[in-house]
């Protein structure tokens, strides 16, 4: 179980997730981390647990070393290299990126496929 991201683009993609959970206090808002690189083709198991135990809401963003980059509304400051921590307090370093919200619904297992 869990959640797996797929990179069906056509070069390497790094990827950073964000989830409600019980790590973080109410007011802090969903636990993110990242990066993750994933290169064309490959897939990764970025959460090894049901990914509806705290609910169906998940966010993500994706940046391609050749420029796409998957993202949403939902922005926080986010360092450059890897990290792990709550959406607040806001972090010095790095740069603000808009998140992008999916629904996992009901499932225990979920993939997420990014294409072009």
């Amino acid at each position: 179980m869990g959640l797996t991201i797929c990179n069906r683009y056509s070069a390497r993609v790094y990827v950073a997730i964000g989830f409600y959970d019980d790590t973080c206090l109410r007011d802090t808002g969903p636990h993110i981390m990242g990066w993750w690189g994933l290169d064309p083709g490959r897939c990764a198991l970025v959460y090894a647990n049901r990914v509806n135990k705290y609910g169906p809401q998940w966010f993500f963003v994706g940046e391609a070393v050749n420029g796409p980059v998957w993202a949403g509304q939902f922005v926080t400051q986010v360092p450059d290299q890897a990290f792990n921590r709550c959406w607040k307090p806001s972090v010095s370093g790095g740069s603000p990126r808009g998140f992008r919200g999916f629904d996992v619904g009901d499932h225990e297992d979920f993939t997420l496929n990014l294409t072009g």
